[in-house]
């Protein structure tokens, strides 16, 4: 099993701290990668950290994702800016 699957089925079984760190590891050693960013982001997002998965939103959105990901991160993004209160940022992704 390739270390991206393993780091999903990790969040699957609800190892989340787990499933970030592996993420994180993998993003900083392919920093351009879309597809990591933005679970990496996501990793964050679940742990509540919602401030540190920000900047992989945006990364994986400005690199292009296909569009089912795209669609998540756009949501995702959204959704983080308001947990943060910055609802201006959200209305303008939203």
């Amino acid at each position: 099993m390739n270390n991206v699957k393993r780091a999903l089925q990790y969040r699957d079984e609800g190892k989340l701290q787990e499933s970030n760190e592996l993420l994180l590891k993998l993003v900083v050693n392919d920093p351009n990668n879309a597809e990591l960013n933005y679970q990496c982001a996501w990793s964050f997002d679940v742990l509540g950290k919602e401030a540190e998965a920000v900047p992989f939103y945006e990364k994986a959105l400005e690199i292009g994702l296909n569009d089912s990901d795209t669609l998540g991160a756009t949501i995702g993004l959204g959704s983080t800016y308001r947990t943060l209160g910055q609802y201006k940022k959200s209305k303008l992704v939203f």
